[in-house]
């Protein structure tokens, strides 16, 4: 009997030894910052950092897809990471009511974000990118900046030279409401 015992010991022994082909390492090659800020405030309100699978591109701008339905009744709009046709945003817009985002379902608020003792400075203009540009809009890069240039990830975002991503959010159109909009702040690094 303590045969048995032995063998029964030295199989489960030898089963709890680490075996690294069925270890799973999860591992991104970029990812992707949404810094919320309202629309008429300028106020950051929340933020989210996407991890994503695609490869990483040296270029400066930002390689973001859109799919735009525009609102007849019902519109939406959805941000893709180009490589990898990653999804990072999908908001519904509603003509004379107020659609809702999607996607991300989740984001930190801001006061969850670390600060910094003195802001960042501001990019040049040409730093900018206007993610879907609409004509007759004016964005306010200097406001929409100084919401979110004292958070400490903004800073370590901003090394990876890309451009900085102005996406406005307006979920409601016609008669719609700017206190429902937003501005996006998107920065991409690896």
């Amino acid at each position: 009997m303590n045969r048995w015992i032995i063998f029964v010991l030295l199989g489960l022994m030898t089963s709890c030894l680490d075996d690294s082909d069925d270890v799973y390492i999860h591992e991104h090659e970029q990812s992707v910052l949404l810094l919320q800020v309202d629309y008429t405030s300028y106020t950051f309100e929340q933020g989210r950092e996407l991890f994503l699978h695609a490869e990483y591109s040296d270029a400066d701008t930002l390689p973001i897809s859109i799919n735009y339905e525009p609102p007849g009744d019902f519109g939406n709009v959805k941000l893709f990471i180009e490589s990898s046709n990653e999804l990072i945003f999908d908001g519904s817009i509603v003509w004379n009511g107020s659609g809702n985002l999607k996607y991300p379902k989740w984001f930190y608020d801001s006061s969850r974000f670390a600060t910094l003792e003195a802001p960042v400075d501001k990019p040049s203009d040409d730093d900018f990118q206007i993610i879907l540009p609409e004509e007759g809009v004016e964005y306010p890069l200097d406001s929409i900046w100084n919401a979110v240039n004292n958070l400490s990830i903004v800073s370590r975002y901003l090394e990876s030279g890309k451009k900085v991503g102005i996406f406005r959010y307006t979920p409601s159109v016609g008669a719609g409401d700017p206190n429902e909009w937003d501005w996006y702040v998107i920065m991409n690094t690896n």
